[in-house]
């Protein structure tokens, strides 16, 4: 990889992976002429124009073709370079997205696999914004977010028109930066990302200014992340700075009241936020492999870890990663009661279900290599799944690199069961403990699986041995997990999951583990 493209890859990698914003090395990401920026005899009379040839299959698609695994199936955008990022569904099972390379809201039918994309007047040719935020609101419009241009917009899908309105500025603030969108009751929220505030607004706006209800940010943190509404109408989000952590925060409207929580160490990125059916608060944190639970009865947190990502996501070409990670983005709940979340550098969607404490990921069949320690390495890279939308049996999601809507078929049944001998485990300073993890195969297998092992403890506390690391799966097989305590280690409870991982699916069983 040659030293300008790694340069490339550092700084946007810590813009999109870190901070839920994207930037590009050279001038005119966000503003762009493609006449200033791109020779004439490079133009293609589509929206890649807005990139120079060199960055386009960086930014607008790997290569033609659309993949599909026994679980996901993915489909083209016909116009080239839309880079589709937020999705929702409507009651009618349709998908709509946005197009942050274009500044269109655009539909994918379902029933007979057609795009329909509506063309926006309003939107400077050569803009491009990421639009985080989408809604579909109970009058059947849409509303969206545009960060770039701090507005928020209306799509009509009756009269096939938009509105914008300007965002609003905080006071003493330099900029704002409307992200995400969620309803509250008839009103919606979005949260001012670099801003300092959540925003909470009605659906009959005129003029040109967005009227808002504005609810400050506590402390002095640079980011205000997602944000969700429980039983009893408070308002729950997070504020952070990265690296050095932050808060939980719940709003009382009621009472103008703020309750402040400090996130557990090692939370550095809060992006995701929903609320379980049981009134847990759960989050997903970007700049790690981890997502976390947090009780608002008993004020306590737990946190959980994925397994590590497969190779291919990340390549490692270089030999330079020595802890890949899968960093979790957005979360959201399923009419099931499980946990969905999109897992941005494993290339994967995965769903968690609290009941059982069991994990399964989806590995997404496309993978553009530009974004991983890739090298010459073929079927290696990330889409960038930075959005996506549950809807029944069905996770649809947009991939903003690859120019695709993928859907995730929740009833295939899974090739494989896993089930650990005990999901708790009390161990003291210099103890040692077995599971026994029993994997069955639920089909024919035609390859090994691969077991693997994270916690939430470190290495110096906890030490996680599976017997083997891979099997051959024609038949039910028990594998010994030897769970160690260091003589020093850190007293605390702590999640260990065991996973059985086969072809592009990954199944996983967590342990708790109490060390005293």
């Amino acid at each position: 990889m040659k030293k300008n493209t790694k340069k490339l890859l550092a700084i946007s990698f810590m813009m999109v992976f870190i901070i839920s914003t994207v930037t590009v090395v050279g001038a005119g990401y966000f503003h762009g002429n493609p006449q200033q920026t791109t020779p004439q005899a490079a133009l293609t009379g589509t929206p890649e124009d807005n990139y120079s040839p060199d960055k386009r299959t960086t930014f607008c698609q790997s290569d033609n073709n659309t993949e599909s695994t026994k679980y996901i199936t993915e489909f083209k955008i016909p116009t080239l370079c839309t880079q589709p990022l937020a999705a929702t569904t409507d009651p009618s099972g349709n998908v709509w997205f946005t197009e942050t390379n274009t500044g269109n809201i655009a539909e994918f039918i379902p029933a007979t696999n057609s795009f329909h994309e509506f063309d926006n007047p309003l939107w400077q040719k050569g803009e491009k914004s990421m639009m985080w935020g989408i809604y579909y609101a109970p009058d059947g419009n849409i509303w969206f977010s545009d960060s770039q241009h701090s507005l928020i917009w209306e799509f009509n899908t009756q009269l096939k028109n938009y509105s914008s309105f300007i965002f609003p500025k905080t006071t003493n603030q330099s900029e704002s930066f409307p992200q995400m969108l969620k309803p509250d009751g008839s009103d919606m929220m979005v949260n001012d990302f670099t801003g300092r505030k959540i925003a909470v607004f009605g659906p009959d706006q005129s003029g040109t200014d967005l009227k808002t209800t504005n609810i400050i940010s506590p402390g002095n943190y640079n980011f205000t992340s997602d944000m969700a509404v429980d039983s009893a109408n408070k308002i729950w989000y997070t504020v952070w700075n990265y690296q050095l952590g932050g808060l939980l925060v719940s709003y009382d409207p009621q009472t103008s009241q703020f309750s402040n929580y400090t996130l557990p160490t090692g939370i550095l990125a809060p992006n995701g936020l929903s609320i379980g059916p049981n009134g847990k608060i759960w989050l997903t944190d970007t700049a790690s492999s981890m997502f976390v639970s947090f009780d608002p009865q008993s004020q306590q947190f737990m946190k959980y870890t994925t397994p590590p990502p497969q190779v291919s996501t990340y390549g490692n070409a270089s030999g330079l990663i020595k802890t890949p990670i899968t960093r979790p983005y957005w979360n959201q709940f399923d009419d099931q009661g499980r946990l969905w979340f999109n897992e941005q550098v494993a290339n994967s969607m995965a769903v968690f279900d609290p009941a059982k404490e069991s994990l399964v990921e989806y590995l997404v069949p496309s993978k553009n290599p530009n974004w991983s320690d890739c090298g010459n390495q073929t079927n290696c890279g990330v889409a960038q799944v930075l959005d996506f939308t549950v809807a029944h049996n069905k996770v649809w999601f947009p991939e903003w690199v690859e120019n695709n809507i993928g859907v995730l078929d929740t009833t295939i049944p899974l090739p494989l069961t896993l089930n650990a001998s005990t999901l708790a485990v009390t161990l003291h300073r210099g103890q040692n403990e077995t599971v026994n993890v029993t994997v069955n195969p639920s089909e024919q297998l035609t390859g090994t699986v691969e077991i693997l092992t994270q916690q939430t403890a470190s290495a110096q506390d906890l030490a996680v041995t599976p017997t083997n690391e891979t099997i051959t799966l024609d038949k039910q097989k028990t594998i010994p997990v030897n769970l160690s305590a260091d003589d020093f280690a850190l007293a605390g409870t702590y999640k260990v999951v065991v996973a059985a991982r086969y072809q592009d699916v990954t199944i996983s069983q967590f342990v708790t583990v109490t060390i005293q």
